[in-house]
């Protein structure tokens, strides 16, 4: 009986030490991923953050979680090459819920996944950034994609 409570005493230690180390791998999840020229980008949430992941790299983003990738209407990232700025490729992520407000006065059907903030990536020969530049007030739904100009303006903007 002696010998049982001395080991009671670790209980506590034990489920404190898997709780702190369930907490740790509980602050990331993964919202979005994609495969690009080869390059494999995945969008999480960590701490309260939209993060770019990608190899070994993870880049904070600006617009707040959770974020996504924007898609053509066959559910590919829609991207754009500019060969005047070595861009292989822009993709544009989009962040920071709509509002209902914002929702209502759009007309946006109640199970889109839109977001009023976005930014840039840019695919540099195999090289993954994220523009400072942002836009930031407008709406972008997930799997609506976006005008051109949009790309274009991260491409040049970077």
């Amino acid at each position: 009986m002696v010998l049982r409570v001395k080991n009671m005493r670790y209980v506590p230690c034990i489920i404190l030490s898997f709780t702190i180390a369930a907490c740790s791998f509980a602050s990331e999840s993964i919202t979005d991923e994609a495969t690009l020229l080869s390059e494999k980008l995945y969008l999480a949430t960590q701490d309260g953050q939209c993060i770019l992941k990608h190899n070994s790299s993870i880049i904070p983003l600006t617009p707040k979680p959770p974020c996504f990738f924007l898609r053509n209407s066959d559910k590919n990232p829609q991207y754009f090459t500019y060969n005047d700025v070595n861009t292989d490729a822009v993709l544009i992520v989009t962040g920071t819920p709509v509002t209902d407000e914002i929702r209502k006065d759009w007309e946006l059907p109640k199970n889109s996944v839109c977001g009023t903030d976005s930014q840039g990536v840019l695919i540099k020969t195999g090289k993954v950034s994220v523009t400072k530049s942002t836009l930031e007030g407008g709406v972008l739904c997930k799997d609506s994609g976006s005008d051109e100009k949009n790309f274009w303006y991260f491409a040049h903007n970077e």
